[in-house]
């Protein structure tokens, strides 16, 4: 009993939120938790044990065989004379030993074993990178989320507002019923926000758990003030040749490329004779007829020379083969290079409009909530509509959310710009997570 409670109590305490972490922390998380991450590890140190057997093609080849069997022979003698029956046991053993001179496959192998490992290390370089986005994806879209809820909020509160105060100038007779009407629903479009944004949360919490393993009952968010910086250097160029170079996918596309000429090689190399030394020791025993006992003793050591001279085509064929897929590889690398910078470019324009957006929208803020201001301001003096009002209350929310958004839009798209180039490091997201300090509601 007591075991099954600490069990129940152990489990209650995994899927229990936790309390504002940062970033940082989920990561931390995500990194001893994510099956995905897990997976490319285990691949990588599985990819490892692929040099040891191919260094072992040059190492000395040993095994042992035994044997035993039991013989019974008849004779039928002739004249009336009884047949003969004789029995033996026959025991012995052979130790063989093979050490290879000269291999030259055995050597290409190695150095394309060296070439699939580096193809590895790189995939799961690509991979560590791709936790490091999709937790800034995730935790970014949660306080995403949070900040939407906080406008829907405020949003609903002052339509609702709104919507009191043209029911009482309706009941005044200083209103029509259409204004009323049009309250009504705005106010119920700002609910429905609300109820929607409350889900985005629970989304984001359920894709963080997903990732981390853990639920989380909050996370620290921004301050209303963040340094949003230009890429350094301020040179689409520049990234763009950078892409081309150290991009992950680059990187495996190279090391493909490695893997497929030893290929080429290899499939050469099945042309080239081999040498190797032998020894071989073996004993053999007989147990019997007293005429019959014996012992054999065999000790040979030698060097074997295998040439192959015709394989029906099939090196041939095997040599074409290989030649075609290197050509393939080395397509597909100029196609990682091509993609790697049109992504890089793709990134570094979104974040230079990015930044051009964020100031527009800004201003766009405070030129909407001066003239929410002067409409409201209007309407209590009869100069403007219940509509005018409404729909300056919902472009002002409106704006603030959509500078929210753009601002943590910006903030995940420089991790991306720096992922496509092959640069991205935990510092980058450290340096993200010192910015995301401030306790949300």
């Amino acid at each position: 009993m007591k075991k099954q409670l600490v069990f129940l109590l152990i489990i209650s305490i995994l899927n229990s939120p936790l309390s504002a972490e940062n970033m940082m922390q989920v990561y931390r998380h995500a990194q001893q938790n994510d099956a995905q991450t897990k997976a490319s590890e285990a691949n990588y140190r599985a990819v490892l044990e692929k040099k040891p057997q191919a260094l072992s093609g040059l190492k000395p080849q040993i095994n042992l065989s035994g044997s035993a069997s039991y013989t019974t022979l008849f004779s039928t003698r002739v004249a009336h004379r009884p047949d003969d029956k004789s029995a033996f046991l026959n025991l012995g053993y052979t130790l063989n030993l093979t050490q290879p001179l000269y291999r030259k496959s055995v050597n290409i192998q190695i150095d394309q074993v060296d070439a699939t490992i580096s193809k590895a290390r790189a995939t799961l370089v690509l991979d560590q990178q791709n936790l490091i986005i999709r937790v800034a994806d995730a935790y970014l879209a949660y306080l995403k989320a949070k900040d939407n809820l906080k406008f829907a909020k405020l949003e609903t509160k002052a339509f609702k507002r709104q919507f009191m105060q043209v029911k009482a100038f309706f009941d005044a007779e200083r209103s029509a019923i259409t204004d009323v009407k049009e309250a009504q629903a705005r106010y119920d479009l700002a609910r429905s926000r609300e109820v929607s944004s409350v889900q985005q949360i629970q989304l984001a919490k359920e894709t963080l758990k997903a990732i981390s393993g853990y639920y989380y009952k909050d996370l620290l968010g921004a301050a209303n003030r963040i340094p949003l910086l230009s890429p350094k250097p301020n040179n689409i160029n520049a990234w763009s040749q950078a892409a081309a170079k150290n991009s992950p996918k680059v990187q495996m596309a190279k090391y493909a490329v490695a893997v497929a000429e030893e290929s080429v090689n290899l499939a050469r190399a099945n042309k080239s004779p081999t040498v190797d030394l032998f020894a071989r020791h073996s004993t053999s025993s007989t147990y019997g007829e007293s005429s019959f006992d014996q012992d054999k003793l065999d000790a040979v050591i030698g060097i074997q020379l295998n040439i192959p001279l015709y394989t029906g085509g099939n090196t041939a064929s095997k040599i074409r083969e290989a030649r075609h897929k290197l050509q393939q590889a080395r397509y597909l690398l100029e196609a990682e290079k091509r993609n790697a910078i049109q992504q890089t470019r793709a990134s570094f324009l979104t974040i230079t409009t990015g930044l051009s957006q964020l100031n527009a929208l800004q201003q766009a803020l405070k030129s909407n909530q001066i003239a929410a201001r002067a409409t409201q301001t209007g309407f209590e003096v009869g100069t403007r509509t219940a509509v005018d009002v409404l729909l300056s209350v919902r472009e002002t929310f409106r704006a603030q959310r959509d500078y929210s958004n753009a601002r943590y839009d910006f903030l995940l798209n420089t991790l991306k710009l720096k992922q496509a180039t092959g640069i991205l490091r935990i510092q980058d997201l450290q340096g993200l997570s010192n910015l995301l300090t401030k306790a949300i509601q």
